[in-house]
């Protein structure tokens, strides 16, 4: 009985802790909304998903001092062979389930952070992508997803059977106010996947980082309605054989936002995903100075960290 009370009473009192961070989170909102979406939003959210982000702290320096590979979807993984990475940790990201060499490398981490896939207002093909990924992605990956996605993975019941951490995003990276990078509060949005692995990598403490697939020739090639379906990539799916010049089959796929991009936007958007790799860079390596991060893309033109060919890299 004794038991029963306590219990119930925690209960209430997370409730009226709940309750009372909600009222703050309300009348925080009236600050200016740089100041609140940046700094005091992901502070507050973090209290709020406290128990949920606490969770992470399993993987918190798991791998010290070992090393990892980052797989991005970039058309130059199709000619490289991945099974010679199939005993080391490797992150994928997005549809990398549908490459050709999925089962020769089986991931040790599945990186799913981009809020397409459980937006339920955006378009209904990547809804259905994720999903199918609850059953196509094996159940010895660890899913590591964007926190946001949580109320529409229970509604679906997706994941059942995996190991799955969840990452809180708000804000951006940002040389005017302090921004956090681990895992156990809020982390900026990184508007890139391969981004999100880099900061799962180090919160588990990896200190040497290869990037593959990483060719970032986002500026390299022309929008419009004949290029809207976005940048090559290392697998094909339905995508790839569409009529893109017609806007009622690309809104099944792209959001308004996208379907009316252009050139000047698409250069905003790699600034700011070049910024938040080099803030994010400088920020790891006050905390782990041994860390060392190395593009081994051919062609690539991510600069922001030294290039190193793939067949140079020791143990392969």
């Amino acid at each position: 009985m004794s038991k029963s009370v306590n219990l119930s009473f925690r209960q209430v009192v997370d409730k009226i802790n709940n309750s009372m961070l909600s009222g703050v989170i309300k009348k925080i909102k009236i600050l200016p909304s740089y100041f609140y979406r940046n700094y005091a939003a992901p502070i507050f959210y973090s209290l709020r998903d406290r128990n949920m982000l606490l969770n992470n702290l399993e993987i918190k320096n798991k791998y010290a001092g070992q090393r990892c590979f980052l797989i991005g979807a970039g058309p130059s993984i199709a000619s490289m062979d991945l099974s010679k990475l199939s005993q080391e940790y490797t992150f994928v990201v997005n549809e990398f389930e549908t490459n050709k060499q999925y089962c020769s490398l089986m991931p040790k981490f599945h990186i799913i952070s981009d809020s397409d896939y459980f937006n339920e207002s955006g378009p209904e093909y990547w809804r259905i992508r994720f999903k199918e990924k609850s059953r196509a992605i094996s159940t010895n990956t660890t899913m590591i997803v964007n926190l946001a996605a949580r109320p529409f993975i229970l509604k679906y019941g997706l994941f059942k059977q995996h190991k799955i951490y969840f990452i809180g995003t708000q804000g951006i990276f940002t040389n005017n106010l302090p921004f956090n990078i681990d895992f156990d509060r809020y982390v900026p949005n990184p508007k890139n996947s391969i981004l999100m692995c880099m900061m799962a990598a180090v919160w588990m403490g990896f200190d040497k980082i290869y990037l593959l697939g990483c060719e970032h020739s986002f500026l390299a090639q022309p929008l419009g309605k004949s290029k809207s379906l976005g940048f090559s990539h290392s697998y094909e799916d339905e995508r790839t054989t569409l009529n893109n010049t017609d806007n009622d089959i690309l809104k099944n796929y792209l959001s308004p936002k996208l379907l009316s991009s252009n050139y000047e936007v698409n250069m905003a958007n790699t600034l700011q995903v070049f910024r938040n790799y080099r803030l994010f860079y400088a920020k790891a390596l006050k905390t782990h100075p041994n860390l060392k991060i190395f593009n081994a893309t051919p062609n690539s033109f991510l600069d922001v960290f030294p290039m190193i060919n793939f067949e140079d890299i020791k143990k392969l």
